[in-house]
């Protein structure tokens, strides 16, 4: 854990680029976090949780398994940055950048994917 402390130390020192993408990262996933949470609507019998390519494409279940959106979020938004972190002592900072960049498009990828399910209610 002092390892983990230490490399962030070292980064909002040296690198204030990577600590700027890893807020982004932390805000999406924050807002990937929330969004589902906010939309949950647990009066409804059944609610569009998820996309599938058989059928006619959206799927409706029990709306507690939105949730785990939520889960997903916590291990984009923190799990993320602390093997950000992690990266860029062990690799350097260009390859930090790039884990922390393919990270942030996940994540919009992740929240386009689960606007685009509560657009279909």
């Amino acid at each position: 854990m002092k390892e983990i402390g230490e490399d962030f130390k070292t980064i909002f020192k040296k690198d204030r680029g990577l600590l700027g993408w890893m807020i982004v990262q932390f805000g999406l996933g924050a807002w990937l976090f929330l969004l589902p949470l906010l939309n949950l609507n647990p009066s409804k019998a059944k609610t569009w949780i998820r996309y599938s390519d058989i059928g006619n494409g959206y799927m409706q279940n029990d709306w507690w398994y939105l949730i785990a959106f939520s889960v997903v979020a916590l291990a984009l938004g923190i799990g993320h940055n602390l093997l950000g972190a992690r990266v860029y002592t062990k690799r350097g900072r260009d390859v930090a950048r790039l884990f922390m960049g393919i990270s942030i498009l996940t994540t919009i990828i992740a929240i386009h994917f689960l606007a685009s399910i509560f657009g279909e209610r």
